[in-house]
């Protein structure tokens, strides 16, 4: 179809070389119904496709770690389960391992809850790294594992032969969780083990990125070889669809202990996350890094460990930076250690002494040590802002559920059973015979740090995984000696082991809670072309802010009307966040202002 302009207020359309002349007007009427049409059902298909469920987890000895959601396309969603005995899903046992290695049962489940494929493998428990990735060329998962001298048995059907050597490969499981299979990146020979955990794997539709840390020779799939000339030396691998290694790069050459943690790809770059102790070169940037405190005491031999941050671009290094911690400070969960929103780095952690730097060597302190934190980087990893919860009880601390909840967004949400202290405010749960636990949401838009709503619970914690207009998802957990038999209206479903907790979905529509806020506030018009936008709210709205696409509030309005008009004739043209302030909750929209 092409567009010929032709007088003003029309176009002509030529639709199977048949002009059709239709007034521009009309159009604009037909395009508006169009939208608004598009607009309700979306919201209703999202709604009728929503439907609550609890999924029941439970195990006889030890869970020993549980992965984050690792959602594929919005239809389903794996998580995995490392363990030590025995463990069963919704009543029902799903594995006959036996293995004394680390047990690691993985499921499938859609949107409704059902369990719609489950997998039962031996691997290595992740170490700083989740690990286990999305394959989006196959809509299946990738695990790097390394063996050293003995034969690995994946499952009854897939064994590495790693005697006399270390192999280092990915396991690659596919989408239906009924194959396995493995690659082989690299071995050695004569005895030689190389380092094993820390390698990691970032996975596209065309192929794959992985760290390979190695501290003897190793030999590739591709017939090349990997020489260190230190004590450690860390690589990239460029992959093929097929796991085949297209390319090798050095990222840095360590003396002492390394750890990864996590890759993360933005708009900007592919950023490598890597934890070192004493210091580290890296070749491509020839930069040189000492640990913060050996910077501020140069010859004491004192311990500690620092970020290394590492830029690459088109597949070549283009910088380097670090994050100076003074005493250890490790990074919570999550696929990457640091998150990225609207130009804005986002490192949540638990900082185990009080000293933050950035890469100029500025400080920051925490008011608290030994608590959760929110450090907030620039494109540049200039520390902007770092926040601590500070708990009033002595042996509790603030527990952190932190994910990507819009491309402009972070959603954060703090989770205690005690009264703390964070962005100015004392946060307390409600006071009750049975443990009560609060979950404190907050969003984060640039290096703005919001309260979004509060929820207290009783008789179990729960901890997110996921939160948007229309649902939530999160880890139910009872406390030690509680039974807990409903949640939202719903009855959760009775464990085959006394151990247990509970993956709960909840929707907007029926959550007795209203954990997910009220009706959305209306904008008009967007695009803004005449300076004036009108906001109409079914609850009283207390405040305005606009701000700019990086968090820069650039107008702010308080009122207490169901409708409010705000005047942006000064902000020049481009895109802009309307935050409005209800008396429990809040809303962001994006708007466009033209003139």
């Amino acid at each position: 179809m092409e567009i010929v302009p032709k007088k003003e207020n029309s176009v002509f359309l030529h639709l199977n070389r048949n002009p059709l002349k239709i007034n521009i007007q009309a159009m604009n009427r037909i395009k508006h119904f169009i939208l608004i049409a598009l607009f309700f059902f979306g919201h209703a298909y999202a709604f009728g496709q929503c439907q609550q469920y609890n999924l029941n987890i439970s195990y006889d000895k030890q869970l020993m770690h549980i992965t984050t959601d690792l959602s594929h396309n919005g239809v389903n969603t794996y998580k995995a389960f490392w363990y030590t005995d025995s463990i069963a899903v919704d009543q029902k046992k799903h594995t006959e391992n036996t293995s004394a290695d680390y047990k690691c049962l993985i499921i499938k489940y859609d949107n409704t809850g059902n369990i719609v494929a489950q997998m039962d493998l031996i691997l290595p428990m992740p170490y700083t790294n989740p690990n286990l990735r999305l394959d989006p060329s196959t809509g299946g998962l990738a695990y790097v594992l390394t063996a050293y001298n003995k034969i690995y048995k994946i499952n009854n059907s897939v064994s590495v032969n790693a005697l006399n050597k270390s192999v280092v490969g990915i396991v690659r499981i596919d989408s239906n969780l009924s194959n396995v299979q493995f690659v082989k990146i690299g071995e050695t020979t004569n005895k030689q083990r190389i380092w094993e955990g820390e390698n990691d794997i970032h996975c596209t539709k065309s192929g794959a990125t992985m760290l390979m840390i190695v501290n003897k020779n190793a030999y590739l799939n591709n017939g090349d070889s990997i020489k260190p000339n230190s004590a450690i030396d860390i690589y990239t691998l460029q992959l093929d669809a097929n796991f085949n290694i297209v390319k090798k790069t050095l990222l840095a050459q360590n003396s002492s202990d390394i750890s990864s943690y996590g890759m993360l790809s933005t708009p900007y770059g592919f950023y490598y996350f890597l934890k070192y102790q004493k210091g580290i070169f890296v070749p491509s940037t020839n930069q040189s890094y000492s640990n913060a405190l050996r910077k501020l005491n140069p010859g004491l031999g004192i311990d500690g460990w620092d970020y290394l941050i590492i830029k690459e671009t088109n597949n070549q290094i283009v910088s380097s930076y670090t994050i100076g911690c003074s005493s250890s400070v490790n990074p919570l969960g999550r696929p990457s250690s640091l998150y990225f929103a609207n130009n804005r780095f986002y490192f949540p952690h638990n900082n185990l002494g009080q000293k933050l730097y950035d890469n100029t060597m500025r400080l920051y302190l925490a008011p608290v040590a030994g608590r959760n934190s929110l450090a907030i980087f620039d494109t540049a990893f200039n520390l902007i802002k770092l926040s601590t919860f500070a708990d009033k009880a002595e042996y509790t601390r603030v527990g952190m559920s932190f994910f990507k909840s819009s491309n402009n967004e972070i959603t954060l949400i703090a989770n205690t059973d005690s009264t703390f202290d964070f962005n100015g405010k004392t946060y307390t749960p409600q006071s009750n015979t049975d443990p009560t636990f609060l979950n404190v949401f907050f969003t984060v838009i640039g290096d703005s740090i919001k309260h979004f709503r509060s929820q207290n619970t009783i008789n179990y914690k729960c901890f997110y995984s996921d939160y948007s207009a229309q649902s939530a998802t999160f880890n139910l957990y009872a406390y030690t000696g509680k039974t807990v038999s409903s949640t939202n209206g719903m009855i959760l479903k009775t464990p085959l082991y006394q151990k247990t907790m509970w993956i709960v979905k909840i929707c907007s529509p029926n959550a007795q809670t209203q954990l997910l806020g009220s009706e959305q506030p209306k904008y008009y018009p967007n695009p803004v072309d005449q300076g004036i936008l009108h906001i109409d709210a079914l609850q009283p709205i207390q405040t305005v802010t606009v701000m700019t696409m990086q968090g820069q509030v650039v107008y702010e309005q308080s009122t207490k009307a169901l409708k409010t008009l705000i005047h942006l004739e000064s902000l020049p043209t481009g895109n802009y966040l309307v935050k409005t302030q209800f008396a429990n909750h809040n809303n962001t929209q994006k708007i466009i202002v033209l003139r």
